[in-house]
Protein backbone atom coordinates (compact mmCIF):
# COMPACT_ATOMS: atom_id res chain seq x y z
CA UNK A 1 0.00 0.00 0.00
CA UNK A 2 1.23 3.67 -1.04
CA UNK A 3 1.47 6.55 1.29
CA UNK A 4 -0.28 9.25 0.30
CA UNK A 5 2.15 12.27 0.60
CA UNK A 6 1.17 14.69 3.12
CA UNK A 7 0.32 18.30 2.38
CA UNK A 8 2.47 21.19 3.21
CA UNK A 9 2.16 23.53 5.47
CA UNK A 10 2.02 26.45 2.87
CA UNK A 11 -0.41 24.67 1.02
CA UNK A 12 -2.82 23.70 4.38
CA UNK A 13 -2.03 27.56 5.33
CA UNK A 14 -3.30 28.61 2.29
CA UNK A 15 -6.52 26.33 2.04
CA UNK A 16 -7.10 27.32 5.98
CA UNK A 17 -6.85 31.26 4.64
CA UNK A 18 -9.44 30.53 2.28
CA UNK A 19 -11.74 28.87 4.06
CA UNK A 20 -11.65 31.77 6.94
CA UNK A 21 -12.27 34.17 3.86
CA UNK A 22 -15.44 32.48 2.91
CA UNK A 23 -16.76 32.20 6.18
CA UNK A 24 -16.00 35.96 6.35
CA UNK A 25 -17.53 36.52 3.65
CA UNK A 26 -21.20 34.67 4.27
CA UNK A 27 -21.11 36.61 7.61
CA UNK A 28 -20.81 39.63 6.45
CA UNK A 29 -24.37 38.34 3.56
CA UNK A 30 -26.08 37.45 6.74
CA UNK A 31 -25.08 40.95 8.89
CA UNK A 32 -26.37 42.87 5.74
CA UNK A 33 -29.42 40.28 5.96
CA UNK A 34 -29.70 41.48 9.26
CA UNK A 35 -29.47 44.87 9.10
CA UNK A 36 -32.38 44.56 6.72
CA UNK A 37 -34.59 42.39 9.19
CA UNK A 38 -34.04 44.82 11.87
CA UNK A 39 -34.64 47.87 9.52
CA UNK A 40 -37.81 46.06 8.60
CA UNK A 41 -39.29 45.65 12.30
CA UNK A 42 -37.74 49.18 13.09
CA UNK A 43 -40.16 50.42 10.45
CA UNK A 44 -43.10 48.38 11.46
CA UNK A 45 -42.43 49.54 15.13
CA UNK A 46 -42.67 52.95 14.17
CA UNK A 47 -46.41 52.46 12.84
CA UNK A 48 -47.31 51.30 16.37
CA UNK A 49 -45.23 54.36 17.76
CA UNK A 50 -47.45 56.59 15.26
CA UNK A 51 -50.61 54.32 16.45
CA UNK A 52 -49.92 55.17 20.16
CA UNK A 53 -48.52 59.06 19.31
CA UNK A 54 -52.32 59.59 17.34
CA UNK A 55 -54.34 57.52 20.15
CA UNK A 56 -56.63 59.86 21.80
CA UNK A 57 -56.47 60.96 25.26
CA UNK A 58 -59.16 59.02 26.34
CA UNK A 59 -57.58 55.86 25.52
CA UNK A 60 -53.87 56.56 26.94
CA UNK A 61 -54.75 54.56 30.19
CA UNK A 62 -55.94 51.52 27.82
CA UNK A 63 -54.77 48.50 27.65
CA UNK A 64 -54.63 48.54 23.92
CA UNK A 65 -51.96 51.77 25.13
CA UNK A 66 -50.07 49.56 27.13
CA UNK A 67 -49.52 47.54 24.84
CA UNK A 68 -48.32 49.87 22.05
CA UNK A 69 -46.15 50.75 24.45
CA UNK A 70 -44.55 47.87 25.34
CA UNK A 71 -43.55 47.60 21.31
CA UNK A 72 -42.06 51.22 21.73
CA UNK A 73 -39.59 50.92 24.20
CA UNK A 74 -37.59 47.84 22.63
CA UNK A 75 -34.81 49.46 21.29
CA UNK A 76 -34.33 47.94 18.19
CA UNK A 77 -32.71 51.28 16.48
CA UNK A 78 -29.26 51.18 18.43
CA UNK A 79 -28.53 47.38 16.85
CA UNK A 80 -29.57 48.38 13.53
CA UNK A 81 -26.21 49.23 12.07
CA UNK A 82 -23.75 47.40 13.58
CA UNK A 83 -25.74 44.13 14.71
CA UNK A 84 -23.15 42.00 14.75
CA UNK A 85 -21.33 44.10 17.31
CA UNK A 86 -24.25 43.44 19.78
CA UNK A 87 -24.67 40.25 18.95
CA UNK A 88 -26.47 39.06 22.86
CA UNK A 89 -28.44 41.92 22.83
CA UNK A 90 -30.02 41.46 19.33
CA UNK A 91 -30.99 38.13 20.39
CA UNK A 92 -32.31 39.91 23.37
CA UNK A 93 -34.31 42.51 21.68
CA UNK A 94 -35.83 40.10 18.65
CA UNK A 95 -36.58 37.59 21.37
CA UNK A 96 -38.48 40.38 23.45
CA UNK A 97 -40.35 41.65 20.05
CA UNK A 98 -41.04 37.63 19.38
CA UNK A 99 -42.87 37.50 22.72
CA UNK A 100 -44.38 41.30 22.39
CA UNK A 101 -48.29 41.32 23.29
CA UNK A 102 -48.98 42.91 20.12
CA UNK A 103 -52.12 44.84 20.39
CA UNK A 104 -55.48 44.19 18.53
CA UNK A 105 -56.68 47.95 18.74
CA UNK A 106 -60.31 48.63 18.46
CA UNK A 107 -61.32 47.80 21.63
CA UNK A 108 -60.34 43.79 21.51
CA UNK A 109 -57.62 44.35 24.01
Amino acid sequence: MAKTKRQSKASRWGEAVAECQAAIEAIRELQSDLNHALAHLYDVQQEYQDWLDNMPESMTSSATAEKLQEVCELDIESYMDEPLDNWSEVENVVSEAEGTDLPMGFGRD
